[in-house]
């Protein structure tokens, strides 16, 4: 316990973990379903985690749960399979002493299966500028 939900009232973590496995069971894909895919999940997260931007005010974000999820499985064989995320994130302050950035949103990733695993193609939303090599 000790979490609350949005109504106030609080949430036993073990019901809300098995919600949100039945939540990630979601979608039928060709081939299983992609979100009870362990592999899928962490492609997401570490795309997420490596590109995304949420707000400028706030530093790298990273994703500290993953909220639900369906799949949109391709209609072209071979095409990547479309996938959108509800999500929690939190970000480090931009500047010592900041105001502390956490969130909740939504993306649509782009996950194409290959013979080494699922792999990111493309994410909807705000993402970081590239570092450039030093």
């Amino acid at each position: 316990m000790g979490e609350r939900s949005r109504a106030g009232r609080p949430v036993d973590r073990r019901v809300l973990m098995g919600l949100l496995a039945g939540l990630a069971a979601c979608g039928p894909v060709t081939g299983g379903r992609l979100l009870a895919d362990p592999a899928v999940l962490r492609a997401i997260r570490t795309h997420y985690d490596a590109h995304a931007l949420e707000d400028p005010a706030c530093g790298e974000p990273f994703v500290t749960r993953l909220l639900s999820g369906w799949a949109e499985p391709s209609a072209v064989h071979g095409a990547p399979d479309r996938v959108i995320v509800d999500y929690a994130w939190e970000a480090p302050p931009q500047t010592p002493g900041g105001r502390r950035c956490a969130g909740e949103g939504r993306r649509t990733f782009w996950v194409l299966r290959t013979s080494e695993g699922p792999r990111i193609t493309a994410m909807s939303g705000p993402t970081r500028a590239p570092r450039s090599a030093p």
